[in-house]
């Protein structure tokens, strides 16, 4: 709102030149998914009782997920190699912090 405020942009809640009813569709769409992801962890959570590995288990494959669309719709299409083997060295330790933690729930007794 403040950013609002101060851009001068309240007038694009209401412009008819902007697809509105497709972009409050989707919005609500995004605000619904959000909920849902949580409501559905723990609903999970509970059955796996693996405690806080659970919760480091789902935000790793919200953010595996997240960049892999990204990927693959070409959102890091002309990105310098520097952020490309930045992107790729955070998706490789992710996947290996996700074995470690599923190899450390293996082993507890």
């Amino acid at each position: 709102m403040i950013l609002n405020a101060r851009n001068k942009t309240f007038g694009n809640y209401t412009d008819t030149k902007k697809p509105l009813f497709s972009n409050y569709l989707f919005s609500a769409l995004a605000g619904t998914t959000w909920f849902l992801q949580f409501f559905f962890y723990g609903m999970g959570e509970s059955r796996l009782g693996n405690g806080a590995s659970s919760w480091i288990l789902h935000m790793s494959f919200i953010i595996l997920v997240a960049n892999m669309w990204g990927i693959w719709l070409k959102e890091w299409k002309g990105v310098s190699r520097k952020t490309t083997t930045t992107l790729t060295i955070g998706i490789a330790v992710i996947i290996l912090s996700v074995l470690i933690v599923g190899y450390g729930n293996f082993i507890k007794p």
